[in-house]
């Protein structure tokens, strides 16, 4: 029979008089004090369950539609992640008040499912002056142009950015402060341990849920069907609850016309619409026409979280667009045959919709390999495509990331093809790093000139600022053995000048004695790696824009400790320094992680579940210790992570093994996962007040979410540095501690 910490009616407001009594935890009544409360489930520990897969499923949820509905919180989903931290730390830091905020979810859902298209409809400006290339610069026609508007909203107020990031963060704080609160209040009603490991059992659900509905491929309809069902089960029914109910109900289906209108990706909302055509009219002149029935010059255009992609169409009608010309040799470009270039296959990254494969059909007849992260835009390119490139027997399609193909590949190319590879999306959380940053780096290419044959040709398409393309210039002169050309005015030349749309091309040096022409590269060009992949970064630094956030993120979440009483207002110093340490494990470990996979949905999430897989692990086990042993858990910690660092991912690619490169990769790069969990639940074993302990630790999640940010300075590799300095301090404030209480 578990031990469970109960209070005693006259305990008193701050809760302090607590005293352990035996009770079989599974069969504690969740009622108020006349035990009258209309409940679906009334079992304490089923309904904390549901309550944590409730917290992380609606987490994924909003990070996915609040980052595709509202155009620049794609490029800052931190925001969202970090908020939802916030909201559950200060949430948690709420729990001794008698006002229950869980009366208002249903509330705050309906304004974080709203806020997304209603804002989304409003031109908004970028930061400006900033060193960063994150997104497109649209002008406000543009962006119009590429948004469907919600219920016809036009608005022609242009909003600043940063107030656009403040509302969603602050929106989306409240929603999980309301979860913050719940758990926090249903922490109480159990042993702190038992209570954690139920709350990691539910987010694993919670996590699986979300994927399982991300792999069948359904629309935010679902989730929030699915999200709102959980919601329903643990609450408690009355009048206000049914009508907030029923408004939150009512906000899902005003959204679902506005749903409909797209197709939704594990990555993206994708819009699809035809584009105008050319004709040759009656009187021999070319005339502006929109035909359905022409569908052999029929063009689709592609948006995807409000930013345009591609168009897919005939490449014999792009010569009749305004821009013809150079749109069709943005395509057939890297097909022309180059003296001594070998007879192969050909490779293509990022195929898209097809249009590339299409030129590759039509300008050689060797094989090609497409490889395409996005499921959706495959079937669209399937669909669509008047060409039908991907039906064609000499194509091979794969749906897969472009690293990780490369890491599984041991075929041999006569040309490696990167297309237009731009994703308009965060990779996960990460600030600043993109789904296509590490096709970019240094050891990519590198790779890429492995697969090539002697004499090979690599091909590099690319849209950005001069900066970007000179490091793209650097990278391919560095590893491969000529001087890189630019395809420009109509053929392949030695640089120049350097343009916002251009085609680069090397070669590997053939076995024929062919002698490579001496070249040169910039050395005062960074370029990307492994370890700092950000590409659209024109220096390391911290643009202005993000040390606002991380002023504003720190100072709120310090201040919510304002919610405790006067005498209680204390961090929990060890629960904070492992919070932020945490965070900062989770997010170097996943990157390491996405090398080796890829970084497909798929992955990512398969790599949260295994974290939250570990921490429960680390509680089991800790359920068994009967003595704290922190001196040899945190060294093993220390030597975990200070593997962690000296390893690089690209050391574990050479095994052939799927499942021993998993073993391997576990061992090396999430143990200190399990070590870190372990500690924490020694921690929480005999805490007394797990409120306090469980916001000071989110809220330092906080804080390490704000510092991998560092990373854009000193590379993602720092990170564990930070998160080794984070777990001595604990390591020192712990032993403190126990020596005082000691005394």
């Amino acid at each position: 029979m578990p031990i469970v910490v109960v209070r005693y009616p006259n305990a008193g407001e701050n809760c302090r008089n607590w005293q352990p009594v035996p009770v079989n935890l599974f069969k504690l009544k969740l009622m108020d004090d006349t035990g009258n409360k209309r409940v679906l489930i009334k079992n304490a520990a089923v309904v904390l369950f549901i309550c944590g897969a409730a917290a992380l499923f609606w987490e994924l949820t909003l990070i996915r539609w609040l980052s595709s509905t509202i155009r620049i919180v794609a490029y800052y989903s931190n925001f969202v992640l970090i908020s939802a931290f916030f909201g559950l730390g200060a949430g948690a830091l709420c729990a001794r008040f008698r006002v229950d905020l869980n009366k208002l979810i249903f509330y705050a859902l309906a304004l974080c499912i709203l806020i997304g298209p209603v804002l989304g409809s409003f031109p908004h400006t970028n930061p400006a002056r900033t060193v960063e290339f994150v997104w497109n610069s649209v002008t406000e026609a543009g962006f119009k142009s590429h948004t469907e508007q919600f219920y016809g909203l036009q608005p022609e107020t242009v909003l600043p950015y940063w107030l656009i990031l403040a509302a969603v963060y602050a929106a989306n704080s409240f929603l999980f402060m309301v979860f913050g609160q719940w758990l926090g209040n249903l922490f109480k009603t159990m042993h702190p341990l038992k209570a954690y490991t139920i709350e990691i059992g539910g987010s694993i659900v919670g996590i699986l849920l979300f994927t399982l509905l991300a792999a069948m491929r359904l629309s935010p309809s679902a989730w929030f069907f699915a999200g709102f069902l959980m919601l329903l089960a643990i609450m408690e029914f009355n009048k206000k609850t049914c009508a907030a109910a029923l408004i939150s109900a009512l906000s899902i289906y005003i959204c679902v016309p506005f749903i409909g209108m797209f197709f939704w990706s594990p990555y993206y909302k994708i819009h699809v619409k035809p584009s105008q055509i050319m004709k040759i009219g009656d009187n021999g002149t070319n005339q502006s026409a929109t035909n359905l029935k022409l569908s052999y010059r029929l063009n689709y255009q592609l948006t995807v979280n409000n930013d345009y992609l591609q168009n897919i169409g005939e490449l014999s009608t792009f010569n009749l667009m305004s821009d013809g010309k150079k749109a069709l040799s943005i395509y057939e470009r890297p097909y022309e045959k180059w003296e001594g270039e070998p007879e192969g296959d050909i490779l293509i990254l990022g195929a898209g919709g097809g249009n590339d494969v299409a030129a590759a059909l039509s300008s050689t007849k060797s094989r090609i390999d497409a490889v395409e992260i996005d499921p959706t835009i495959i079937y669209l390119g399937m669909s669509l495509h008047p060409a039908r490139p991907y039906h064609d027997p000499r194509v091979m399609l794969i749906n897969d990331d472009a690293r990780a193909y490369f890491a599984k590949s041991k075929k041999k190319y006569a040309k490696v093809v990167f297309g237009y590879l731009d994703s308009h999306t965060l990779m996960s959380s990460f600030s600043s790093l993109r789904l296509e940053s590490f096709v970019y780096t240094y050891e990519s290419f590198k790779k890429a000139k492995e697969l090539l044959l002697p004499g090979g040709t690599v091909v590099v398409s690319h849209a950005a600022p001069a900066w970007v393309q000179e490091r793209i210039v650097n990278i391919l002169n560095d590893i491969f053995d000529y001087p890189t050309e630019a395809y420009i005015d109509g053929k392949f030349t030695p640089i120049e000048k350097v343009e916002h749309y251009v085609t680069y091309r090397n070669r590997k040096k053939p076995d024929d004695g062919g002698t490579p022409t001496a070249h040169t590269s910039n050395r005062h060009v960074r370029v990307p790696t492994d370890n700092w992949p950000f590409i659209y970064m024109r220096t390391p630094s911290l643009p202005d824009h993000y040390k606002v956030f991380i002023v504003m993120a720190v100072v709120l979440g310090l201040s919510s400790f304002f919610l405790l009483p006067a005498g209680e207002r204390k961090l929990r110093l060890p629960y904070f320094f492992m919070g932020g340490a945490f965070f900062l494990i989770e997010t170097s470990n996943v990157i390491s992680l996405s090398l080796l996979y890829g970084s497909t949905w798929v992955v990512n999430v398969t790599v949260f579940t295994g974290i939250l897989t570990l921490i429960l692990s680390g509680n089991l086990l800790s359920y068994k210790m009967q003595r704290r042993r922190f001196t040899l858990i945190f060294g093993l910690l220390f030597l975990s992570l200070a593997l962690s660092y000296l390893t690089q991912p690209s050391l574990l690619l050479g095994l052939n093994s799927l499942v021993l490169k998993s073993m391997a990769a576990v061992m090396i790069f999430l143990s200190p996962v399990f070590f870190a969990s372990l500690i924490f639940a020694e921690l929480i074993k005999n805490e007394k007040d797990l409120s306090q302990a469980y916001g000071s630790n989110l809220l330092g999640a906080v804080i390490g979410g704000t510092s991998e940010y560092v990373s854009l300075i000193m590379g993602i590799k720092f990170l564990l540095i930070i998160t080794i300095a984070l777990y001595l301090l604990t390591y020192i404030f712990i032993k403190a501690e126990t020596n005082k209480g000691m005394r």
